[in-house]
């Protein structure tokens, strides 16, 4: 009898854990990484499969492309090398500014626990200041589906974060948006009628922000025929640690002065009061 406890105790136990694998292992997102290797003068960018902060897949690199956006405006399309389970490439920062990345990963076929097959569509971007200078990170790079910030990145320490999600170059309304912080936060929302959205970012670190829209659609992918199509995309944001606000120049300089200032008078006056005092003693003496 013990042990039927025992064994039943340990069946539920493993489907417990392998619930939890699984509903972890299906968490997957497309992200990428921006890097500066300063010996190298160089940016080391890659690209990411699995779920941040938790676990990388194995994925080829082949699967993907990987584009860059110069804050002049210039868009390059960038090459991949296959560096364990991840891609990567290296950029020289030439131009001071915003950096836009963005990657497409190759679609494929599921199948949930819904028992419909689903075509999974993945992308991916993400901005990296470089220098001083401004960019073109509120602009539209004209991905299948993006989350376009609104809210100035290069100076972001925390608050309310504000973006718009794009399908087709249109404003997606009703797309599932979520926030993943460096503490483990999750928020989630939902992006109003014109694609708007806001969240409250208060931590500093990476976060990870996604967005996914999910349609009814039927078609074949490789020989496979799916009955739902899902479509997300990420923009990995960083918010800046807030620094303590700096005195003024004038104020510091009127600081740095301020105490000179105040000892000569008083050294002055010791100097003028023990001469008075020899002088009255001198006199009472005579």
């Amino acid at each position: 009898m013990i042990r039927k406890r025992k064994s039943l105790l340990l069946c539920v136990l493993l489907l417990c854990v392998l619930a939890l694998w699984s509903g972890t292992a299906s968490a997957h997102e497309l992200w990428i990484e921006v890097t500066e290797e300063p010996q190298a003068e160089e940016l080391k960018v890659e690209v990411l499969w699995g779920h941040i902060r938790d676990y990388l897949d194995r994925a080829s690199h082949e699967d993907y492309r990987l584009f860059m956006r110069w804050p002049s405006g210039q868009v390059d399309e960038l090459p991949l090398e296959g560096i364990g389970v991840q891609a990567r490439t290296f950029v020289a920062p030439d131009e001071e500014g915003e950096y836009v990345f963005w990657a497409k990963r190759e679609a494929g076929t599921y199948t949930p626990g819904d028992g419909i097959t689903t075509l999974s569509v993945q992308s991916a971007k993400t901005v990296y200041q470089h220098g001083q200078g401004g960019g073109t990170a509120a602009e539209p790079v004209q991905m299948h589906i993006e989350m376009v910030p609104q809210t100035d990145l290069s100076a972001f320490s925390g608050g309310t974060f504000k973006g718009t999600v794009l399908l087709e170059e249109e404003p997606a309304a009703g797309a599932a948006i979520s926030a993943y912080g460096p503490g483990g936060e999750i928020l989630e929302s939902v992006s109003e009628t014109d694609g708007s959205f806001d969240l409250q970012l208060d931590t500093s670190g990476t976060w990870l922000l996604k967005a996914n829209i999910t349609t009814e659609e039927e078609g074949s992918h490789d020989g496979q025929d799916y009955g739902r199509v899902s479509r997300t995309t990420t923009l990995l944001t960083n918010v800046q640690e807030e620094r303590p606000a700096e005195a003024p120049a004038a104020e510091q300089a009127a600081g740095a002065t301020s105490m000179p200032a105040m000892i000569v008078p008083f050294i002055i006056g010791l100097l003028l009061g023990g001469a008075g005092t020899l002088f009255f003693t001198s006199r009472k003496k005579n």
